[in-house]
């Protein structure tokens, strides 16, 4: 079978993976990513950060290099797997609409 059947695309509606009303919003895509990838990244930001002394921020002062890791990779992880999520699930609807 190498077509995508409507019993297929019935079954992706009902799970809400396009369905606009069941739909993930972005801050929950946004927490749930920052819970797995975020939180993995952040601890190699840490690691990275922690061999670079302190780091100046302009009206906090100096910021230990590991803490500023960590931060950046928690941001880093939790915006590059939203993207993922958001620019999925924006395919699988011109999918859907093509069959």
């Amino acid at each position: 079978m190498d077509e995508m059947t409507n019993d297929f695309s019935r079954e992706m509606l009902q799970m809400g993976i396009v369905s606009y009303k069941e739909q993930e919003t972005l801050w929950d895509i946004g927490r749930k990513c920052a819970r797995t990838i975020g939180v993995a990244t952040a601890g190699a930001g840490f690691v990275y950060g922690s061999g670079a002394g302190a780091v100046a921020v302009p009206g906090v002062g100096a910021v230990p290099g590991a803490i500023v890791g960590l931060l950046g990779g928690l941001v880093a992880g939790t915006a590059a797997c939203t993207a993922v999520n958001v620019r999925h699930r924006n395919e699988l609807r011109k999918f859907l609409d093509e069959q």
